[in-house]
């Protein structure tokens, strides 16, 4: 799969020039799609094309997501830092996630939570699975996304998460900036271009876009800004949109068959993959 992945190179390029309409895409089961595409940025005067990775998930009874942890259990993420929050890489998480769950297909997944990566491992924001709530607090600058129990999925402000019957809530992980909210862009000082993770969900909750960008890799690909996420977003359709955890833990891997995991993405860290403490998987139900 990964070799006709690689093939599926299309031009997805920035608000001056017009998206195709359709631009090639591999079905890897029914609702769920991987878009393997290139966005042209505009850093510095010039041109540039970053390398974009996309799951385009329709949510039914067969189609879902997971959040992830570092050895699928709840135990591996710790409320405080007074011991050491488990991590891995998404690959190895997902492998795990498939291994104890015969019931379920794993597709592929996301990194998903910002983290305390030079102390304790600690995730910066609120964390749900299963129903149950692994952390309920988070930093002043946390966003939430949620799967719901009806089977829907939003993304919402700290503000938008207090007042939320929480009781509502199946699974869940946090990022900081809202990209998009109640289809409205929300502005950034940030003019950087990084490597970049990020969730969006359309009105109704029943399609999530699941992002990936690779950066840090002249050449290959130079990563986004805020403002390109956002443009990204709203072409797509996304209603509410959130950025996760980029930089070095932004990881995209696909089923490569029999129970293993692989980037499809090139991870910025010259090591490969970063261990993580949780991420987002997106699962088939058998």
């Amino acid at each position: 799969m990964k070799q006709i992945l690689l093939l599926l190179t299309a031009f997805f390029i920035s608000c001056s020039v017009s998206v195709p309409h359709n631009a090639p895409v591999t079905t890897i089961a029914k609702g769920v799609d991987i878009l393997q595409q290139d966005y042209e940025i505009s850093k510095g005067g010039e041109r540039l094309l970053t390398k974009l990775f996309i799951f385009d998930v329709t949510l039914s009874n067969r189609i879902s997501l997971k959040a992830t942890t570092a050895d699928d259990s709840n135990t591996a993420i710790c409320s405080s830092h007074e011991r050491n929050t488990a991590i891995a890489p998404i690959s190895k998480q997902l492998e795990m996630m498939q291994l104890n769950n015969k019931q379920i297909k794993v597709l592929g997944g996301v990194n998903s939570d910002f983290f305390h990566i030079k102390s304790s491992n600690m995730i910066c924001g609120v964390m749900y699975r299963n129903g149950e709530c692994l952390k309920g607090s988070y930093d002043d600058q946390s966003t939430i996304f949620a799967l719901l129990k009806n089977g829907t999925a939003v993304c919402v402000t700290s503000a938008e998460y207090e007042v939320m019957d929480k009781s509502l809530i199946l699974e869940a992980v946090s990022g900081r900036q809202m990209l998009v909210n109640d289809n409205v862009a929300q502005s950034s000082e940030s003019k950087t271009f990084h490597p970049r993770t990020a969730v969006g969900v359309t009105k109704d909750g029943k399609r999530v876009f699941i992002l990936v960008a690779d950066g840090r890799r002249k050449g290959y690909s130079n990563g986004l800004a805020y403002a390109d996420m956002v443009a990204i977003f709203k072409k797509l359709g996304a209603y509410d949109a959130l950025n996760l955890d980029g930089g070095g833990s932004s990881c995209f891997s696909i089923n490569t068959g029999r129970g293993q995991f692989a980037p499809l993405n090139r991870p910025s860290d010259k090591s490969g993959e970063r261990a993580v403490p949780n991420g987002i998987a997106v699962i088939y139900r058998r």
